[in-house]
């Protein structure tokens, strides 16, 4: 959790930015006059891969970001202390399906968690699956969605996880691809606030690889700038 505005002298008229990236309890400063808050939630974690048959492949799609709000308000509107939750990203998963973002909340304003990547089971026929969704927003004066995961793909020669969807601060986790067989790859970890995990991959050969988990989608993120 972030240090609060109170706990130090601020320059007058100087913005001063705090960044949480867990919940906690934010604390009104003397002189306030008003507060900038954005809210972003908790990344999808991408699809985790099974141990894939020779020539197949399992995949993940990317999952989604965790939706945006930013909102002033005015001095008068806050309290002397307000409760700041902030939405963690979904958890990878072996050979399934990950898990979703968590919501993060301020006042009136939510940033929706981004929903998990879908998880595709060996198979040498070409075929896909899905990203998750990006997460809604709302409450703010500005609202935006997470963007979505992108969707993995696969043949007898070639697998493709899908990469994580982006949020507002910035891209979500890389998608792996390869042609070599007997590969293991996890998924890469969201970047950034609330990005989307990467799928995760596998190509099979007589000995098939061990089974991996997508991707953790990236935390998401309560930013208050408040002005004097």
């Amino acid at each position: 959790m972030a240090f609060n505005a109170g706990d130090r002298a601020i320059a007058p008229g100087i913005p001063d930015v705090q960044v949480f990236t867990s919940s906690g309890t934010w604390t009104k400063p003397a002189g306030l006059r008003a507060a900038m808050v954005e809210v972003v939630g908790g990344g999808g974690a991408g699809g985790g891969a099974n141990g894939a048959a020779s020539g197949q492949n399992s995949k993940g799609g990317g999952g989604g970001a965790g939706g945006y709000s930013r909102k002033l308000y005015q001095a008068s509107a806050l309290n002397a202390t307000e409760t700041v939750t902030v939405g963690a990203g979904g958890t990878g998963v072996s050979a399934a399906a990950g898990n979703n973002g968590v919501d993060s909340v301020f006042k009136v304003q939510t940033g929706s968690g981004g929903l998990s990547g879908s998880y595709s089971s060996s198979n040498a026929t070409p075929f896909g699956g899905s990203g998750g969704a990006g997460g809604a927003a709302s409450g703010g004066d500005v609202n935006a969605t997470g963007g979505a995961g992108c969707f993995s793909w696969g043949n007898g020669t070639l697998g493709v996880s899908g990469a994580g969807g982006s949020s507002y601060f910035g891209a979500g986790g890389v998608g792996k691809s390869s042609s070599v067989a007997n590969a293991s790859l996890v998924g890469a970890a969201g970047n950034n606030y609330g990005g989307g995990g990467g799928g995760g991959l596998t190509t099979g050969n007589s000995t098939p690889p061990a089974a991996v988990a997508g991707g953790a989608g990236g935390t998401g993120a309560i930013i208050i700038t408040t002005y004097f």
